[in-house]
């Protein structure tokens, strides 16, 4: 079949099907990076922003110290430990996808006149 030159409209679509897809096969995998533990509001709601250091999540454990001085931080503690969890599975999950894309394929040869390694 002739390549036929796509229009803008064609090309948009199938940009925002490849979006979408990408999307979904991040979350799919994003449960396996996911490290939270059932117990994790637990710990947040009793060690508060020591919790979110520990851990590494440095800009909610900042919020959280913050709403703890308004008292409001002992209430919404245990709620921001979940998503903070997701929310880094999910990036770990879309990093791999982005080196797994950009990786040469096996059957591409890398420099020509020599063999792969």
């Amino acid at each position: 079949m002739p390549d036929v030159p796509l229009s803008a409209q064609e090309r948009r679509l199938r940009l925002r099907r490849e979006a979408r897809a990408s999307r979904v096969e991040a979350a799919a995998l994003a449960d396996s990076f996911d490290e939270s533990t059932g117990l994790s509001w637990f710990w947040a709601l009793v060690f508060g922003p020591l919790y979110y250091l520990v851990h590494g999540f440095y800009a909610r454990a900042l919020v959280v110290l913050l709403l703890d001085l308004m008292v409001i931080g002992f209430v919404l503690s245990p709620f921001l430990a979940y998503p903070a969890w997701r929310k880094r599975a999910l990036g770990r999950a879309e990093a791999m996808l982005r080196v797994d894309r950009d990786r040469p394929s096996t059957g591409r040869v890398l420099y020509p006149g020599r063999a792969p390694a």
